[in-house]
């Protein structure tokens, strides 16, 4: 694990986008961090379809999607002072885990001290009903730290 790197999961949205503010904010000017800029793309449910050709675009529309909230988060954190050779990114399927399992395979493979997410914007009811990715990487948190930005 090193401390100085950093994964930034981003979707999007404004809480992701703040989160990549904070991380521009704090490793600003400091020397040695790396941040892991990772978007995981959920593939849509082939059933809901009603024929390859609308479920090929709909794939390819989160993609584009991720792209551009990839796109963001890095150029916020180039804005921020932060080298372009300090900002790795990564657009990861997620298949056979949640997103959240995802985020944390990626955070193991790539060593990162730290994950910062945006915090869902789900009411309490909702998150106990549903669950929320920032509250799952926190409660599998066991050797790194977490930032949940809102």
């Amino acid at each position: 694990m090193n401390e100085k790197r950093i994964l930034l999961a981003v979707d999007g949205s404004q809480n992701s986008l703040r989160a990549a503010d904070y991380v521009g904010e704090v490793v600003r000017g400091g020397p040695g961090f790396h941040i892991e800029l990772v978007a995981v793309l959920v593939p849509p449910d082939r059933d809901i379809f009603p024929d390859l050709a609308q479920f090929q675009a709909e794939r390819d529309t989160r993609a584009r999607d991720a792209a551009q909230a990839l796109d963001a988060a890095r150029n916020i954190l180039l804005g921020k002072g932060v080298a372009a050779a300090d900002i790795g990114i990564r657009t990861m399927s997620c298949l056979d885990m949640d997103v959240a399992g995802t985020i944390l395979a990626v955070r193991g493979e790539c060593g990162c001290g730290s994950v910062a997410v945006g915090r869902r914007g789900l009411s309490k009811a909702e998150e106990f009903l549903l669950g929320s990715i920032s509250s799952r990487v926190a409660r599998h948190a066991k050797d790194f730290t977490v930032w949940v930005v809102g």
